[in-house]
């Protein structure tokens, strides 16, 4: 597998939304809708993570990310809030697995982050089980968090300890 795991970069932004605008038209995956996600916010996310934001690359195309975002009032920012996505077409193939090593690998060698949290939709098996396989454990759930039309989703809240 030749995949590449990177720092991103601000040229990346516009990938980035293109890719996440994509996973968002499928119900269940991201909880923002695609005309919510714009180029300026990756970019300003890609700005303020202090160096937790990496790309996968496969043939030279971004094929995945993840970023951690820490908390910011001072008892919990010792916390950071994990987001992946791998990019439609490129699942299955490992991707999330080295993305989840490379930034559980960059939070351990963090002064500041203790815990990784996330949510994750109870409807994404295969999120779930990329999670569990990364030592996450469940801390909770959040019953009809997610409404999509008239359905609702559960979202399920994932945590990892990191020191």
């Amino acid at each position: 597998m030749d995949i590449t795991i990177r720092q991103a970069k601000m040229e990346d932004a516009r990938f980035i939304v293109v890719a996440e605008q994509e996973i968002a038209q499928e119900p269940g995956y991201f909880c923002s809708q695609p005309f919510e996600l714009n180029e300026q916010k990756v970019k300003q996310t890609i700005g303020s993570t202090q160096g937790g934001y990496f790309v996968a690359e496969k043939g030279g195309h971004i094929v995945g990310h993840v970023f951690l975002e820490r908390l910011h009032l001072q008892s919990i920012r010792h916390v950071a809030q994990l987001t992946i996505g791998v990019h439609k077409g490129y699942q299955e193939q490992g991707i999330g697995t080295l993305l989840m090593e490379k930034i559980i690998e960059w939070a351990k060698q963090s002064d500041t982050i203790e815990k990784i949290e996330l949510n994750v939709r109870a409807s994404n098996t295969r999120a779930i089980a990329l999670y569990k396989k990364m030592g996450f454990y469940e801390e909770g759930c959040l019953k009809k968090r997610i409404k999509i039309g008239d359905q609702y989703i559960d979202d399920i809240l994932m945590a990892l300890h990191v020191c």
